[in-house]
């Protein structure tokens, strides 16, 4: 758990109800009803979820996709969350075949649709965000609606590059994700910050994205999209002390005078200190908190137990 190791998390309640009997995604063992997942989200909002400032754990309703869920589920889902004060989340946009199964299934755009249902606000985020055209960014940039960029995950499943240079030009949030691991093996996060770098050069030019750019997104542009930006991100007199300490003064990282480019675009350097709230819990690169062993095992068991039951 999050209390375990000592993080600070931001968890999202996921659901599907849009199984591939019913022309969705997921396969119908891995579905709910609609009613139970509205159910489970706001029994899970309840329980874990604390607003207040600097709190160690907050949660999300995050229906997964315009492909795995029905149109009642995003639209009751988006009613549920205001209700309850929390944030909303879902992927779109990340795919060519996401818009053409939204043109066919509801003739519109995946921007189009979510908007429809009560879907584009300051307290929404998406991941993803590749295929977005100027009217897109437009809309999401009036309204307020965040995007998490998780360019390796985009990249391993050949969705393409979002557009962040014009994200930001508009003044959408945007911070930096790793997706999961069905996409993503690595959940680094600090590698993110190289591959947002060098996509986001390689579609709009080595001019279009600095080293700097990366590393905003990956701190206060997080914090902004998850609506925390006035608690977490950025190291400021009344903010909650979340700091990682990097080491770039080894040899990978030796005549690499700009130290943001050492840890953007060299090696992934050592973890020295992860402060949360103040509290270390990573010292000289090793948790210190709990053992990693142990936990690495368990998720190993809880990862076998899952594939036999597919």
């Amino acid at each position: 758990s999050a209390a375990r190791v000592g993080v600070r998390l931001h968890a999202t309640r996921g659901s599907m109800d849009l199984g591939a009997s019913q022309g969705g995604l997921p396969p119908d063992f891995a579905v709910e009803t609609t009613d139970a997942a509205l159910a489970a989200s706001q029994e899970a909002v309840e329980r874990w979820h604390d607003p207040s400032f600097g709190s160690p754990v907050q949660i999300a309703i995050a229906p997964c996709s315009p492909f795995s869920v029905t149109t009642d589920l995003l639209r009751e889902a988006a009613v549920l969350a205001r209700s309850l004060g929390v944030r909303l989340h879902t992927h779109a946009s990340e795919t060519v075949e996401e818009d053409a199964y939204c043109a066919e299934k509801f003739g519109k755009t995946p921007t189009q649709h979510l908007e429809d249902l009560g879907w584009l606000g300051d307290d929404v985020w998406m991941a993803h965000g590749v295929h977005l055209d100027d009217t897109a960014i437009a809309r999401y940039a009036a309204t307020g609606t965040g995007v998490a960029h998780c360019p390796s995950s985009n990249a391993r499943l050949a969705a393409g590059i979002a557009p962040v240079h014009d994200l930001l030009r508009a003044g959408v949030p945007v911070g930096l994700g790793v997706d999961g691991a069905a996409s993503n093996e690595s959940g680094q996060l600090g590698i993110e910050i190289r591959e947002a770098v060098l996509m986001n050069r390689l579609r709009t030019g080595a001019d279009s994205f600095s080293v700097r750019d990366g590393l905003r997104i990956a701190t206060i542009g997080g914090a902004r999209v998850l609506g925390r930006d006035a608690e977490l991100g950025s190291l400021e007199p009344g903010k909650v002390a979340d700091i990682a300490v990097w080491r770039v003064d080894g040899v990978e990282h030796a005549g690499i005078l700009d130290p943001v480019a050492a840890l953007g675009l060299g090696a992934l350097p050592p973890l020295h200190r992860l402060y949360v709230g103040g509290r270390a819990i990573v010292e000289e690169g090793a948790l210190t908190s709990a053992e990693e062993p142990v936990i690495a095992e368990e998720v190993a068991a809880a990862s076998r137990a899952l594939a036999a039951r597919l």
